[in-house]
């Protein structure tokens, strides 16, 4: 039986669904910035950026001409999840949730999973506008630039999509500090990726920079928000299950002067 895509009221609900899934198992430092114990995975990345230059004539061969049709469905749906317009609202939801909710946690998460999101857009639109690259949609030359060229068939580098949603995994990641949330998150990321190349919208040297420039925006806004701006106390309540049943402890703060947080359980 052939899959079919799922509806577009669907996709759309779904999408605060898993923000609100990955951003509730907090841990207590949240991490953020540019981490200087990393210099071999940033220039990992940088090599592999100019790697994807020297594929970007061949991997286009690949595809056909306008973009796949067989797995069209896929790919709309993935694009969905690189829109800042389709994200940004349901973070805002998340945003509220938390609020109502009482968790300041999940509140400020959300609000620093949006801005890495925004953050990523100020080097995006520069360097499409700077760099005008033409799409592959339009050429099979993948080295034909225009600077300083407003036309959207001429602003290939980077791909914005992949900018949006790799600045997003990062910063859910790091938030949620939870290994399943970065596979599922950079998981979902990657396809995304993929499904730019494959609709030919662009080349793979264009969704690898928009990887590495998403990833660099979320964790240089992430450290400054963290600096200025960091989390509060454990606030979330507590579920466990036992031998004895369900328990559920609740945060407690203590009069000013004392440093710690009592939970009072609930059996």
């Amino acid at each position: 039986m052939p899959l079919s895509a799922p509806s577009p009221r669907l996709r759309r609900s779904l999408l605060p669904s898993l923000a609100l899934l990955a951003l509730a198992p907090l841990p207590a430092s949240p991490q953020g910035g540019l981490s200087r114990s990393e210099p071999a995975a940033w220039v990992g990345a940088g090599a592999l950026f100019v790697g994807s230059l020297f594929l970007d004539r061949a991997v286009d061969s690949a595809v056909p001409e306008g973009g796949g049709t067989r797995l069209e469905w896929a790919s709309d749906g993935l694009n969905h999840l690189g829109r800042p317009q389709e994200l940004l609202p349901a973070l805002a939801g998340v945003y509220l949730a938390g609020k109502l909710a009482g968790s300041g946690r999940v509140s400020a998460s959300a609000a620093h999973v949006a801005a890495a999101v925004l953050a990523g857009g100020v080097p995006n639109a520069a360097l499409k506008f700077t760099v005008g690259r033409e799409r592959p949609s339009v050429t099979d030359d993948p080295h034909r630039y225009f600077p300083f060229s407003s036309k959207n068939a001429r602003q290939s580098f980077p791909s914005g999509h992949v900018v949006v949603v790799f600045a997003a995994a990062d910063a859910l990641s790091r938030e949620a500090g939870r290994p399943w949330v970065s596979a599922l998150g950079y998981g979902t990321a990657a396809l995304v990726a993929w499904s730019r190349v494959y609709d030919d919208k662009h080349w793979t040297s264009d969704v690898v920079g928009g990887a590495i420039i998403g990833v660099l925006s979320s964790r240089a806004a992430l450290g400054l928000l963290h600096r200025r701006f960091p989390h509060e106390g454990t606030d979330a309540p507590r579920v466990a299950l036992g031998p004895g049943g369900i328990s559920v402890s609740l945060p407690v703060r203590r009069a000013p002067g004392h440093p710690a947080t009592d939970r009072i359980p609930l059996d």
